[in-house]
């Protein structure tokens, strides 16, 4: 769970995929870690969306 852009500049730092047999590495393994990578951004993006709204809630009661 990213809770800040430095979880997920580490998460790709980290990203390591699954080698082909015979050269290359395993499309089904990279969509994946593409999709835990979209996960972890729509995840940041929410949070952030959350706390935009709160402050604008903040805002608009002065």
């Amino acid at each position: 769970m990213a809770k800040k852009i430095e979880d997920i500049s580490r998460f790709i730092k980290e990203i390591k995929f699954k080698k082909k047999l015979f050269g290359g590495v395993d499309e089904l393994d990279v969509w994946n870690k593409i999709d835990s990578l979209n996960s972890e951004y729509k995840e940041l993006y929410e949070i952030q969306q959350t706390k935009i709204n709160i402050l604008e809630e903040k805002l608009n009661e002065k």
